[in-house]
């Protein structure tokens, strides 16, 4: 849903510092219960992004800790191409034996890259080890629109040419959006809508007036917050306090039924299916390794520096989050082609 630029130099530099303590700090706490004899080698997180990106970092500052709590190196490697698909493919092809993963946003990315892009894989052919980031979505106007709740702006997108919205064509966002729509029976042709090529020039857009709305990721917006209004969170809850409501919510005053939270990117380890089912052991290793490493204080530091999140949600719920998400994309895959 955005494409979050690198880090500064001397951010780089603060995160590394973090890391590179944390790391230590992860050394002297001890390593968890280990498969006796895995890992036998270096462990490769597969980015299938270029360097810089919001997954990049996120692998990047997993690396060293995880290295730490796994008793081997663990290395990031970028393999960017197809929206995803060339990397989650390589990884897909593999041997699925803990030695290769997969550091991606689940949905939309990987989703979009199987059910639009082409990517020769399956969704049932990868398990994510835990939503580490929902970048959860909202739903905001200019600061100066005319629509001061999501009730206004809702009615007024029943008037067809009425409202305008910035999309990166297929993205969450854009998603997002028609669920809303078909939620309030409303025709997707009613709103105009306005296409971006990157999440910087769609977030100017609405920053500067250009178009009525935009469903956009919270972080990713962060940068120009001061210029807009949230009309709806497009969450579960509402971690940052943004004074808005969830966007069931607001549907439901509204007479309509809950819809499917797909407006955000979720972003976390992921590995093949059938690295759990073929060797339970390890992959009990590396689920306790990664948990111990994200809900380290240490490593909470070092994913601020880095402007990323840090929960931990655990396999089953985070497989389950993202289902629901990739069911509701399924659904507008061919609206979309």
């Amino acid at each position: 849903m955005h494409d979050l630029t690198g880090v500064s130099r001397r951010k780089f530099i603060a995160t590394a510092t973090l890391v590179a303590g944390f790391a230590t700090a992860l050394g002297v706490l001890g390593q968890p219960a280990l498969a006796a004899d895995w890992p036998d080698g270096p462990i490769t997180i597969v980015v299938p992004f270029d360097a810089g990106g919001s997954a990049d970092r996120m692998a990047r500052t997993l690396a060293d800790p995880l290295s730490k709590a796994l008793g081997q190196p663990v290395v990031v490697e970028n393999r960017p191409g197809g929206a995803g698909g060339l990397g989650a493919t390589y990884v897909s092809r593999g041997e699925p034996d803990g030695n290769t993963l997969l550091l991606m946003q689940a949905t939309p990315y990987l989703a979009n890259a199987i059910l639009m892009g082409g990517a020769p894989v399956q969704w049932d052919d990868f398990r994510l080890l835990n939503a580490q980031w929902n970048d959860y979505g909202i739903v905001a106007v200019h600061k100066d629109s005319p629509y001061q709740t999501f009730a206004e702006l809702t009615e007024a997108m029943k008037e067809p040419g009425t409202v305008s919205s910035g999309i990166i064509y297929a993205n969450g966002g854009h998603l997002q959006t028609l669920v809303i729509m078909d939620a309030l029976d409303i025709p997707h042709e009613n709103v105009r809508f306005v296409t971006y090529n990157g999440g910087s020039p769609l977030r100017a857009a609405l920053a500067g007036n250009q178009v009525d709305f935009e469903v956009l990721a919270a972080e990713g917006a962060s940068s120009v917050m001061d210029s807009l209004r949230v009309l709806a969170v497009v969450n579960g809850s509402d971690p940052d306090d943004l004074g808005a409501p969830l966007m069931n919510d607001a549907l439901a005053e509204m007479g309509a039924e809950p819809q499917p939270i797909i407006g955000g990117n979720v972003t976390g380890l992921m590995i093949p299916a059938a690295f759990a089912e073929e060797h339970p052991d390890r992959y009990e290793t590396l689920v306790m390794a990664y948990r111990q490493v994200v809900e380290s204080p240490e490593y909470a530091e070092a994913a601020q520096a880095s402007g990323l999140g840090y929960d931990w949600v655990g396999p089953e719920d985070s497989q389950a989050m993202i289902d629901e998400a990739f069911e509701a994309l399924s659904t507008y895959a061919d609206v979309l082609e």
